[in-house]
C-alpha cells in the first residue's frame, strides 16, 4: 500500500505486529500507530487476546498462571480462538470495512508459533481454526521483530510474568523456531526486524517499509 500525498492510506489495512515475548513489538506497535495518525489515518491499536469485554475475559483467563491444573494445549487454543473470533467480528471488521486501519500486537501468525510450535499442536488443525474465527481475514502487512532468545529472557526477568512467558527456554526456543518459518513461508507479508537495534533504529526501519516514498 501507499501513502498518498493527501496523508492518507489509499485503502483499509490490517498490520500485525509478532515476535517473542520481550523482543518489543508492543512499543512498535504503539509508535507506528502514532506515525500513521500524524499522517491523518484513522488507526486503531488493538491486541490479542483482547479488544472487546468478552477477548479480555478470556485473556485473564489464558494469563493466569496461578491454576492448580495447566491448561491443556488444545483447551489453550481453543480459548485464544475463541478472542479472535469475537474481536473479529465485534471490532475488526466494522473497522476495516469503514476504511481504517487497524494495528494488532499478535494474530494468526502467534497461534502458529505458539500453540503450533511452541505445544505441538497440529498446523493443519490450526490452519481450520484460523480460517473459521477470522473468515479467512489475513494481515496485509506484518512486521516479526526478531530477538535472540538470550536478550528477550533477560527483558522479561525486568516484568511480572504471565503464563505463557513463564514457560521454559525450551518453549520459547521452539515459539521462535515456528516465526522463522512463517517469515520463510510468508515473505512478501511478513518483514523481519532486527530487534537488537535500537527502539529509534527499529522504528525507522518499520516506517520505512510502512511508507517507502
Amino acid at each position: 500500500f501507499t501513502i498518498l500525498n493527501s496523508g492518507f492510506i489509499n485503502r483499509s489495512m490490517l498490520i500485525t505486529f509478532e515476535g517473542i515475548d520481550g523482543c518489543g513489538k508492543t512499543t512498535q506497535a504503539k509508535i507506528l500507530a502514532e506515525h500513521l495518525r500524524s499522517e491523518n489515518t484513522e488507526v486503531l491499536l488493538l491486541r490479542e487476546p483482547g479488544g472487546t469485554e468478552l477477548s479480555e475475559q478470556v485473556r485473564a483467563v489464558l494469563l493466569n498462571k496461578t491454576y492448580s491444573h495447566p491448561l491443556t494445549a488444545e483447551s489453550e487454543l481453543l480459548l485464544f480462538a475463541a478472542s479472535r473470533a469475537q474481536l473479529v467480528s465485534e471490532v475488526i471488521q466494522p473497522t476495516l470495512a469503514r476504511g481504517a486501519t487497524v494495528i494488532l500486537d499478535r494474530f494468526t501468525d502467534s497461534t502458529v508459533a505458539y500453540q503450533g510450535f511452541g505445544r505441538g499442536v497440529s498446523l493443519a488443525h490450526i490452519d481450520n481454526i484460523n480460517k473459521l474465527v477470522t473468515g479467512g481475514l489475513e494481515p496485509d502487512l506484518t512486521f516479526l521483530i526478531d530477538l535472540p532468545l538470550e536478550v528477550a529472557a533477560n527483558r522479561r526477568k525486568e516484568i511480572a510474568n504471565d503464563r505463557i512467558e513463564s514457560e521454559n527456554s525450551e518453549f520459547h526456543q521452539k515459539v521462535l523456531e515456528g516465526y522463522w518459518y512463517l517469515a520463510d513461508q510468508h515473505r512478501k507479508r511478513i518483514h523481519v526486524v532486527d530487534g537488537t537495534r535500537s527502539v529509534k533504529e527499529i522504528e525507522e526501519a518499520i516506517w520505512k517499509i510502512t511508507n517507502p516514498n
